[in-house]
């Protein structure tokens, strides 16, 4: 295949004696390989778009596409990918050596876990825009961390999202306990710890496909490899020029996205080169667009009145001395300007508010992606490899504005008690005077990378490659309450000489209206408040690996896979504030390193092949790897894993693998500094209480660890072309997690008896000892509780800090079935992956009993699945796919309530011109509907004030796109 650039493969006794007539004309590789192979009982198998395997099969016929299997295509680092040379009668096997992801050998025995492989052409069919977007759509992948609904809704109580990223969470163990590589290799991290990998970073357009080990492998690739692995493939090769342009839309509210992609690349003789840039913009989405986000009021749709007292007008509170709290007493009235209130004019009671009513569910995005990869040989059997990635995204969003409760005096000109006390509380939001608060930040990653591949002997293959990568996660936040100017305002505290505001000349600020009595240079000095924050994650990466046969055994070749690694990873964190004092204050920062060396090994050994088969054992496969890191601030780790794959008889495979994981602690979770503030939380008997919260590192983490088990089933039987079936039983057992059990379960902290190892209550009103330590706290320079606040308000300490000490045991079952059929020139392929979680367990905290989590709210659903029918003739196509959550309870509202399950429907339509087009050819449309019939997701009573799971349902309800591709 020399004019087009790809390797074709096969066993010379297939095409032994076979003749083809010769082919004349002007035709793409594929109508050319078709019409060769007319008429021949051979089947085509893609392995890659530049790799064709040719195996045994039915008569092939001229206008049969060429098949693509979902068997795994790839390796650990597709860099390093270089089929081998069509071989002679001697070397002829049933199956011909490939690459795949979760090994590091070129092996052609059958993987030994399952991979679910996606590409670029499934993504496209699934009408998705993005890599998250693809990969949300994965029963495997849980949506509840690391996501832009998640973090924006506060529904994620485990990451720091700074950025607003998106990641990949298989089995819900967690975004930080999936590894996602690209190109088989580490990226820098993303979010407030770094321990997670941001997808949005990846442009879609130089993707070439996804693929996804659901399987633990740490054995292979160290660190964070607990859930599985995700692998983007990128392209490598591509002669030529592909513009795509995509356009869509929501159709409630305003949130359009618009995408731009283009790839350019050409190859010559010797080597090849590509580029490919991305552009997209989306627009925010807003709570106001959608019922059930809109109130905090969620009566109307079947729930509880989760509206504040904070509000605008205000509402009196008073201390209540058991609880040690502030409780509503009267109603600031509403309709007047707070100039001529009197005493009589207050109700008893409270007012309400929505503080979310204003903010966005999901953020307006800018994003700008390039990448750019070549390959040279520089000598034979010797070739230099590089690429380079580089990305670019702004958001902006609206959050909740700023609420206190804030004590007014006589000193105010517009001060009246309800209750003839000296002072009054008033908690306020300050919704109508300053507005929501304004986020907006950027993230800028990049990637270098360069190479070596040698052949340096028989089929033995030697890689080498140095990358390095940062990605830098920057959010400002603006219009914020500057506690220190509020009192100034109020006249509650002095006129500060070194402030430019003087109460006296410029006006006191009014808490007594409706929030909106105050004059512009009030509200510009109050709401003067601010914070900036600025993450950074770094990784250099080294790495050095061979492979090859070790030596012929009687059903063949036992390879071997040697190598090392070694890698820097650094992370920084730059933080300044602005909510009180009156200048700007710098948080403690952080610049942590640490080095990680490792070594490994894997071996694929044939058991039982057609050398030396007997019934019942057609072939079987032995794989073994263990892998060895020494981290410098913790010590070393070790975990093996071994797999076998056993064929029965043709078209049977089983399957069954074991191994150990583990997940560093992320830096920051070792060497954040330690720090105090304050809050209030629900107390036992009702009402909130404030209290001390500590947080920050611990340097005496260790590792988490996981043992992971999968046996599967695979059924291909030659009687049904075309018909796959795989089922397979997954197992985790995840030990010694990292979290913060108090914090991350905050409004429990007081209430539920498990988080007593992390809470200490105090009464600082009656004992001296309890006093002073509040006094000790409060004062500590890493604190920011206002130092004018009185201790004997304080009822405990809640320490959240980080610790090793949840326990999480998973089991379940995946599914996946296709069918493709032809019907003349009409073809049909049907599929379902389905995913069956049977436990999720976790035990919180050291005292906690093992609870079931499966099917609760913020975990994993007990079923889903994802279905689609996809038929083509000629230039026409459609794709239709269900997506189905099973039904779930929430938990966590007393009584329990069941949430329903969610189904939606997906459509696309689609034009795929031929190459007899015309001014066509090369074209690509397609319409895509997503949730034909905008269905609401399932109403679930939140606290947060949000009537839906983020974590299992999509809020942009029916969403139109139009994708037009032209090839050049």
């Amino acid at each position: 295949m020399a004019l087009t650039g790809r390797q074709l493969l096969y066993p010379a006794a297939i095409v032994a004696g076979r003749t083809s007539m010769a082919i004349k004309g002007t035709m793409d590789a594929d109508q050319a390989l078709r019409s060769l192979l007319s008429g021949q009982p051979i089947t085509i198998r893609r392995r890659g778009r530049n790799v064709i395997v040719l195996a045994s099969g039915p008569t092939f016929e001229a206008r049969k596409p060429l098949v693509k299997e979902r068997k795994p295509a790839n390796r650990a680092n597709p860099a390093r990918r270089q089929p081998e040379q069509t071989r002679g009668p001697a070397d002829a096997r049933e199956e011909l050596p490939i690459v795949v992801t979760g090994s590091n050998i070129r092996s052609s025995g059958i993987g030994v876990s399952p991979l679910i492989e996606l590409t670029a052409e499934d993504i496209e069919r699934s009408g998705t825009g993005t890599i998250a977007e693809a990969l949300a759509l994965l029963p495997q992948n849980f949506g509840g961390t690391g996501n832009e609904d998640t973090s924006l809704t506060g529904s994620d109580r485990t990451i720091n999202n700074l950025g607003l990223g998106s990641s990949v969470n298989l089995r819900g163990l967690g975004s930080d306990a999936t590894l996602t590589l690209v190109n088989g290799r580490r990226v820098a991290g993303s979010g407030g710890r770094g321990d997670f990998a941001d997808l949005s970073m990846v442009p879609l357009a130089a993707v070439e496909r996804i693929e996804i080990l659901t399987d633990g492998a740490s054995a292979l690739y160290g660190s964070d490899a607990v859930g599985g692995v995700v692998n983007l493939l990128l392209r490598r090769d591509y002669d030529g020029a592909e513009t795509r342009y995509r356009i869509g839309s929501v159709t409630r509210g305003a949130s359009q996205d618009v995408q731009l992609g283009q790839l350019l690349g050409t190859r010559w003789e010797t080597g090849h080169v590509l580029a490919a840039y991305e552009f997209q913009r989306r627009e925010a989405l807003g709570s106001a667009s959608r019922d059930y986000t809109r109130s905090a009021d969620l009566r109307p749709i079947g729930g509880n009145d989760y509206r504040l007292f904070f509000s605008s007008p205000g509402t009196v509170v008073v201390l209540d001395p058991v609880r040690r709290t502030f409780v509503p007493a009267f109603a600031i009235p509403p309709g007047q300007n707070g100039t001529a209130l009197r005493p009589q004019d207050f109700v008893s009671g409270q007012n309400l508010s929505s503080p979310r009513a204003q903010v966005d569910l999901l953020p307006r995005q800018t994003r700008h992606s390039l990448f750019l990869t070549g390959e040279q040989q520089l000598a034979d059997r010797v070739t230099f490899y590089a690429e380079a990635r580089y990305t670019n995204r702004r958001f902006t969003h609206l959050a909740q504005p700023s609420l206190t409760v804030m004590s007014v005096t006589r000193a105010n000109p517009f001060f009246v008690s309800p209750n003839g006390s000296a002072v009054t509380n008033i908690a306020y939001l300050f919704d109508k005077d300053l507005g929501p608060l304004q986020t907006r930040g950027q993230v800028e990653a990049w990637s270098a990378t360069g190479g070596i591949r040698a052949d340096i002997g028989g089929d033995w293959q030697i890689d080498g490659f140095v990358s390095y990568a940062r990605q830098t996660d920057h959010r400002h936040n603006d219009n914020i309450l500057n506690a220190t100017a509020l009192n100034e305002a109020l006249g509650t505290t002095p006129d500060d000489p070194l402030t430019a505001f003087s109460a006296a000349r410029d006006g006191f600020f009014n808490p007594f209206g409706e929030g909106r009595s105050n004059n512009r240079a009030v509200l510009d000095f109050i709401g003067s408040g601010f914070t900036d924050e600025r993450f950074s994650s770094a990784l250099a990466n080294s790495s050095l690996i061979a492979d090859g046969t070790l030596f012929e055994a009687p059903a063949g070749s036992v390879k071997l896979a040697v190598g090392a690694q070694a890698r820097i990873e650094d992370f920084s964190r730059a933080t300044v504030s602005f909510i009180s004092g009156r200048s700007p204050v710098a948080g403690i920062p952080i610049d942590a390193d640490r080095t990680v060396l490792s070594a490994f090994a894997e071996v694929a050994a044939p058991l039982v092949s057609s050398a030396n088969a007997i019934p019942g054992i057609e072939r079987l496969d032995l794989s073994a790897a263990v892998r060895a890191e020494r981290y410098s601030d913790f010590g070393t780790t070790l975990n093996p894993k071994v797999g076998l794959a056993w064929q029965p008889v043709e078209g049977l495979v089983l399957r069954a693998s074991a191994g150990t994981s583990f997940r560093a602690p992320a830096l920051l979770e070792v060497r954040d500094a330690f720090r105090i503030s304050n809050t209030q939380l629900p107390a036992i008997g009702g009402g909130n209480r404030q209290v001390i919260s500590l947080g920050g590192g611990n340097a005496d983490l260790q590792p988490e660890t996981a043992r992971s088990l999968t046996v599967s089933i695979k059924l291909a039987p030659a009687a049904l072309p075309g018909f796959s079936l795989e089922a397979s039983f997954f197992q985790t057992r995840f030990r010694n997690r990292i979290g913060q059990p108090a914090n991350e379960n905050i409004l429990q902290a007081l209430t539920n008896p498990i988080f007593a190892p992390f809470v200490t209550f105090i009464d600082p009103a009656n004992s001296p000892q309890d006093r002073a330590r509040a006094e000790a706290l409060i004062a500590n320079p890493n604190s920011t509780i206002q130092p004018t606040i009185n201790p004997d308000l304080f009822s405990a300490i809640v320490d959240g800090r980080f610790v090793n000490s949840a326990r999480v045991d998973v089991r379940g079952l995946d599914l996946a079935i296709s069918q493709r059929l032809s019907l003349g020139e009409h073809k049909l392929a049907l599929a379902a992956n389905v995913s069956l979680m049977v436990d999720f367990k976790d035990q919180i905290t050291p005292i906690s009993p093992l609870v079931e989590r499966v099917g609760t709210l913020g975990n994993p659903v007990d079923f889903r699945t994802r279905a689609t029918a996809d038929w083509s003739w000629r230039s026409l196509g459609a794709n239709i796919a269900i997506n189905h959550y099973g039904g779930y309870t929430d938990n966590i509202s007393a009584p329990s309530r069941s949430i329903a399950s969610w189904t939606s429907l997906d459509l696309q339509l689609r034009f795929v011109a031929d190459d007899t087009s015309g001014m066509l050819r090369g074209v690509t449309a397609a319409l895509t509907v997503q949730n034909i019939f905008d269905r609401d997701p399932p109403f679930v009573d939140r606290s947060l004030g949000f009537g839906y799971d983020p974590a299992n349902a999509d809020v942009l309800g029916r969403f139109v796109a139009l994708q037009l591709k032209k090839r050049w």
